[in-house]
């Protein structure tokens, strides 16, 4: 039984990956369409309403409803779906593209099973002509559907590798930048603080009111600098928690 809810979550995590960079898919496109005989082969997303076409070959098409696919099918089973005419099948006979051009008259899919378990989309073909898959053509396309979710799986972890690396690298630089400037601010009040205690033990502790005054002014300001960094050092923490 399908987790719809969980099935769409996992889709969501490969809405920004770019299958264009990855030329292991379309190797992985063309050895399935020899492998199954076809002209056609594509890889497959599947969101609450459309199927997505994100690599294709042999046929140029980008999206079409769910309600009208063959994959809808195919992601609700863990085995490869085959239909050998779908003329000859209720479920297929009337969708478009097999009552209209491109009059599709084949079909095989296995289902992309993402790392938590849920069939994101398809590896899939099509052909104008009906025919049949045997048993062997079969689980060769299952290997190459586990082949192509184990590509794009880590290239998805690769990208967030790198997005926390620079996000770790950019809050180390903020901290540094934090510790450098606090430094110099902190030699300021405490030079100007330093500076009076030498007066006053010159002055045997007994210095005019007007050097405590400017001397409590420094300690002021000293205490503001302290705040800065509390309220730096706590926004760092947030940071890093957030990581």
């Amino acid at each position: 039984m399908i987790n719809e809810i969980e099935r769409l979550k996992s889709v969501k995590r490969f809405e920004n990956y770019d299958f264009n960079l990855n030329k292991g898919l379309e190797d992985i496109l063309t050895l399935t369409a020899e492998i199954c005989e076809t002209p056609v082969a594509f890889l497959t997303l599947i969101d609450q309403e459309n199927q997505w076409f994100k690599v294709n070959k042999g046929m140029e098409v980008f999206q079409m409803p769910r309600a009208a696919s063959f994959c809808t099918y195919t992601i609700m089973d863990s085995e490869v779906l085959v239909v050998p005419d779908p003329t000859l099948d209720p479920r297929f006979a009337n969708i478009p593209l097999v009552a209209h051009p491109p009059h599709i008259r084949f079909y095989a899919g296995a289902p992309l099973a993402s790392d938590d378990g849920q069939n994101v989309g398809t590896l899939c073909v099509f052909d104008d002509h009906a025919k049949t898959l045997s048993d062997s053509k079969k689980q060769l396309l299952s290997i190459l559907a586990k082949q192509a979710i184990h590509l794009m799986e880590l290239e998805l972890c690769l990208k967030i590798i790198n997005e926390k690396t620079n996000q770790i690298e950019r809050q180390n630089q903020a901290l540094m930048d934090i510790a450098f400037t606090q430094a110099h601010e902190f030699r300021g009040p405490l030079s100007t603080i330093m500076g009076f205690m030498n007066i006053i033990k010159d002055d045997d502790y007994q210095s005019p009111r007007e050097h405590l005054m400017m001397m409590e002014e420094a300690v002021y300001k000293l205490d503001e600098k302290i705040v800065l960094v509390v309220k730096s050092t706590q926004m760092a923490k947030e940071l890093y928690s957030a990581a």
